[in-house]
């Protein structure tokens, strides 16, 4: 009987609640140390829209708690990134350090991923008008 119960119970918690083992389980892709720093992130959205931002263009990014980060962009055109999940500090760090390839919004949360690990439920992205 066990794994079959559709949320977490000590019947089912291997089946059901696993821990991170590997970058591959994380929400976003790190630069390899061998790799040179890139000129762009992606940022992946659940419905499938993948669109890229130059990393020169990045001018602030603002981690209120470790559930909600903020990029601010001034290219083109003066861009908000909002970005809500949880344990996303590591996330902020490697942006930061322009070590990011891209970052994948997972959607709402579901039992899938424990409670501990990194997750992206939401990214709002805002085009700014006025340089206030």
């Amino acid at each position: 009987m066990g794994g079959s119960l559709p949320f977490p119970s000590n019947e089912n918690r291997v089946d059901t609640v696993r821990s991170i083992q590997s970058p591959d389980d994380l929400p976003w892709k790190r630069v390899s140390p061998s790799e040179p720093t890139p000129l762009m992130f992606q940022v992946r959205f659940c419905d499938g829209r993948t669109t890229s931002y130059a990393y020169c263009d990045l001018r602030e990014i603002r981690l209120r708690d470790a559930g909600y980060l903020q990029l601010g962009l001034l290219g083109m055109e003066k861009m908000l990134i909002s970005i809500a999940g949880r344990n996303l500090t590591e996330l902020a760090e490697l942006i930061a350090a322009g070590k990011l390839k891209s970052l994948t919004e997972l959607g709402p949360r579901t039992f899938d991923r424990p409670e501990t690990s990194p997750s992206i439920d939401k990214i709002t992205v805002e085009t700014l008008t006025g340089y206030d």
